[in-house]
């Protein structure tokens, strides 16, 4: 099963580069609405990238603690942390309901994937 998760890693960490880069930077270079999906994509993606990290390395993890934990700490990074490092940046609540979104997408997919699991053990 950990098979699956280092897919999903693979899968979001590669989408998580092509927003973040050349999609975010093509948006913003001429001036796109995409309703906000340049703006959150990197939250969304950090969520479900982390979560799927974490289920890859252990897979009895607790899914809502693991979905909840991460959705607090870039809530943590965004209200806090981000401020220091990066200059001028702002707090956005897009990014905070993005990566809200994202943690009850995770869960319900490390649900599915863990049901599996039970499925084919039997």
């Amino acid at each position: 099963m950990r098979n699956i998760y280092t897919i999903l890693v693979v899968i979001t960490s590669l989408l998580f580069i092509v927003f973040r880069f050349p999609y975010r930077t093509f948006i913003y270079r001429y001036d796109l609405f995409d309703f906000y999906i340049a703006d959150t994509s990197p939250n969304f993606l950090a969520v479900l990238m982390f979560v799927f990290f974490k289920k890859r390395q252990k897979n009895k993890h607790n899914n809502f603690q693991i979905c909840f934990f991460s959705f607090v700490g870039l809530v943590i990074y965004e209200f806090f942390i981000q401020i220091h490092i990066y200059p001028g940046a702002t707090i956005d609540l897009l990014d905070v309901i993005s990566s809200l979104l994202a943690s009850v997408i995770s869960y319900f997919i490390c649900n599915y994937f863990d049901s599996k699991i039970v499925i084919h053990k039997k």
